[in-house]
């Protein structure tokens, strides 16, 4: 039987996952590569970056959890300012990570879930503040980036 809080904080990451897959469909082919400025992350790296960021994010829990977890922790590439993969590529790729992560997450117990994060995070923060904040938080915070980054494109297009 699941633990309350793990089943909530489950549920959570399968509705910002199903948020971000939305969105990611929607948008169109010709604004996925752009960039609405010099130095910054095109659409397409910005979503394909939560589902490169999820595995790291799943191997601090894995770690705190007790699970043997390879000694280098996933890298995450970020000097690409766009991606390779085609939106529904991208939409498969989050959509798989969200449901590694839930099933990771819905395992969890109470205990494992008050554990101090490993390595230690900023605020000495517990795995369940980990999941809430770096996890889910991570696909909402890169879900209103691309959203902005739409508004931007789609303003500059009518300002041309």
């Amino acid at each position: 039987m699941p633990a309350p809080r793990a089943e909530e904080l489950a549920s959570r990451l399968r509705h910002a996952g199903a948020d971000l897959v939305a969105l990611i469909e929607e948008v169109d082919e010709r604004l996925w590569r752009r960039s609405p400025g010099p130095a910054v992350w095109s659409i397409s790296k910005e979503a394909e970056h939560v589902a490169d960021a999820a595995l790291l994010h799943q191997w601090f829990v894995r770690l705190t959890a007790g699970e043997k977890v390879p000694s280098r922790r996933p890298a995450i590439e970020r000097a690409r300012m766009a991606s390779d993969r085609s939106p529904a590529e991208v939409a498969a790729l989050v959509l798989a990570r969200t449901d590694e992560g839930e099933r990771l997450i819905i395992g969890l117990s109470d205990e494992q879930l008050e554990r101090r994060t490993r390595p230690p995070r900023a605020r000495n923060q517990r795995l369940a503040e980990t999941v809430e904040l770096t996890l889910i938080g991570h696909y909402d915070v890169h879900r209103l980036s691309i959203q902005a980054k739409l508004r931007a494109l789609a303003s500059a297009q009518i300002d041309a």
